[in-house]
């Protein structure tokens, strides 16, 4: 079965199903191109800004805004990413206007961060603990990351569990084999502290409409 993700947080559990799933072809993209494979997983974000059905949520708790939303400068990942769009929705929704100053890489922007360059940032569980509310749960998006499947979808359910279960019997050799198969250079300590903080699993999207509508709304502002 051909499964396209993009190469964050949402493919690792696909990465370690492929070690025993050997039907499983596992290709590293983003895109509404790939439409004709079984699945494709990436940010809920980036699969309804390609206009994608989200069947099933598989990571909740992944961002978080640290130390707390303040301004007038805010460090986020990347312009037009998920961390981009959910965080402008964020800044309208409290009625806060701040300047966003973005980054190519997480550990950039926790450095702009402590050495007193923004006020706040849009961190990851990659680079730090969080037990606080999460950036997809203030902005009403059901989480962070998921899938669309374009047939049944009782194989994806059983490959990702199966990549679940498998991080939790050994955390570093999980990670290790993640990082040795991705397509881009992730740190060990980053991707084995995604495994071990970040809730995977098989969610229900419930009614997702109200999301549906900011993601459209902010793609285009």
């Amino acid at each position: 079965m051909k499964i396209i993700t993009a190469p964050g947080p949402v493919s690792y559990p696909l990465i370690l199903a492929s070690r025993y799933y050997r039907d499983l072809d596992l290709v590293f993209a983003k895109g509404k191109e790939n439409e004709s494979a079984y699945a494709i997983a990436d940010s809920l974000v980036s699969l309804i800004k390609n206009d994608l059905r989200v069947d099933v949520v598989t990571v909740k708790g992944l961002m978080f805004i640290y130390p707390k939303l303040q301004g007038p400068r805010i460090a986020v990942w990347r312009r037009g990413s998920a961390a981009d769009l959910l965080t402008r929705a964020l800044l309208d929704r409290v009625g806060l206007k701040a300047e966003l100053v973005y980054a190519d890489d997480w550990y950039s922007i926790l450095n702009m961060l402590n050495e007193g360059k923004v006020q706040s940032a849009v961190l990851n569980l990659g680079v730090l603990e969080h037990n606080d509310a999460f950036l997809e749960e203030l902005v009403n998006a059901p989480g962070a990351c998921g899938a669309y499947v374009s047939g049944n979808p009782q194989y994806f359910i059983d490959t990702y569990t199966a990549g679940i279960e498998a991080a939790k019997r050994s955390l570093t050799d999980a990670a290790e084999y993640i990082a040795r198969k991705l397509p881009i250079s992730i740190p060990r300590g980053f991707i084995e502290n995604i495994l071990r903080r970040v809730k995977y699993g098989i969610y229900d999207t419930g009614n997702y409409a109200d999301f549906i509508n900011v993601v459209k709304r902010y793609s285009d502002a």
